[in-house]
């Protein structure tokens, strides 16, 4: 057996320990969302965390449903190769206090995760002669025979973030997306989609070829790339723990809130003290009149190629 077979027979079942972990605890969570005893929750609904809500059919009304709908999304909700953003995740952001037993069924599915990320990592490795495009449709046709053909790798790979030792205090704070803009050309643009899909067997790529292979001359130079380096998300900025008089007081970073952060509650079933902040972070002016120059809607969006508006 060549090696990139053995490593391709480990990932099967190590995809199928993350669902059911992933639905282990969605169950686990709807047995606190129908408790007689309340549990404590923060969600924030600003505009995308609607949108995740909306996808999942859930309800900010049922938080925990909500959080367990999310953990457990590990497909695309959208046909697969269809030219969209593969990188796009479903994100709410928030806080829920949860008992310890919950909280090891998370560090389960995060344990899961880390092997099935390992595990592709190892397999693309040793497919790292090949085009990245043929590894991609390599890697797929894996996840197909392993009975999940729509698993959304992004969402397979991030991990639920964790209080599991209940801390005294939360920051919260919003972060702000940092987003580049730049200018590309006709032939870039067309490079790149040949070299997603150099067999031509991907309709949502050769219909963007098509639309670009239609743009007017006089548009060529209206072509902008936008890359957003971190999204508008719930940041917990940090976690503190007061020791006693002898000790310093400890600080420490947890990460930026996609999912909701799951803490270790008290016996009443609430959260440590936390900072709340408004449903959605303020946007600069200075980006918003930028972005006003771009349509809506991406052109390519294989890409996140924009036109500019003409003023």
């Amino acid at each position: 057996m060549s090696d990139h077979r053995k490593l391709a027979s480990a990932i099967p079942p190590l995809l199928e320990n993350i669902y059911s972990a992933a639905t282990a605890l969605r169950e686990s969570l709807g047995l606190l969302q129908n408790a007689e005893k309340p549990w404590q929750h923060y969600l924030l609904q600003p505009p995308f965390a609607q949108d995740a809500a909306l996808s999942l059919s859930q309800s900010f009304d049922l938080p925990f449903n909500m959080a367990g709908a999310l953990y457990s999304q590990l497909d695309y909700l959208e046909p697969v190769g269809t030219g969209g953003d593969a990188r796009a995740t479903l994100q709410v952001p928030g806080l829920l206090a949860v008992p310890a037993k919950t909280l090891l069924m998370a560090e389960q599915l995060n344990s899961h995760k880390e092997a099935f990320a390992g595990a592709i990592a190892e397999f693309r490795a040793a497919l790292a002669e090949r085009p990245v495009a043929e590894q991609d449709r390599t890697v797929r046709e894996l996840l197909g025979d392993a009975g999940h053909p729509r698993a959304h790798l992004r969402q397979c790979y991030r991990l639920v973030l964790l209080c599991p030792e209940r801390p005294d205090a939360i920051a919260l704070s919003w972060i702000k997306a940092r987003k580049s803009i730049r200018k590309v050309t006709v032939k870039w643009c067309e490079k790149k989609l040949v070299q997603l899909d150099p067999q031509g067997g991907d309709p949502g790529i050769q219909y963007q070829r098509q639309l670009l292979a239609g743009l007017h001359k006089s548009q060529h130079e209206d072509l902008r790339q936008v890359q957003v380096q971190s999204r508008p998300n719930l940041q917990v900025a940090e976690i503190f723990y007061g020791h006693g008089t002898d000790e310093e007081d400890e600080y420490r970073q947890v990460g930026y809130s996609s999912m909701p952060v799951l803490v270790e509650a008290n016996e009443a079933g609430q959260l440590p003290e936390f900072t709340r902040v408004d449903h959605q972070p303020s946007l600069s002016r200075r980006r918003q009149r930028r972005d006003l120059a771009l349509s809506t809607e991406p052109f390519l969006p294989a890409l996140r190629v924009f036109l500019r508006q003409q003023r």
